[in-house]
């Protein structure tokens, strides 16, 4: 389990309560590099990270040559502008 220190609490308890809310962690406070018996305990999961189109289009059960034309479609250059993207 990963620890903090009373000082650090202390001096930073915004940095270690924003820890603890974006790991989904729970740290365990020490004194003196002890543990102190008191946890900080997320009260939600932590919010999921970013997957890529790329990522996704590896995981979804469709044929090699639809996953290529996909990506095809979603790929993006220095030539494409703003457009609609229902035409």
């Amino acid at each position: 389990m990963k620890t903090v220190g009373t000082r650090d609490l202390k001096q930073n308890p915004q940095r270690v309560i924003r820890r603890v809310l974006e790991s989904g962690d729970s740290l365990e406070i020490t004194s003196y590099g002890k543990p102190s018996g008191v946890r900080l305990v997320p009260d939600r999961a932590a919010p999921s990270s970013w997957v890529s189109g790329a990522d996704l289009a590896d995981l979804a059960p469709i044929q090699p040559e639809d996953a290529a034309a996909w990506r095809a479609d979603i790929d993006v250059t220095e030539d494409d502008g703003p457009g609609d993207p229902w035409q």
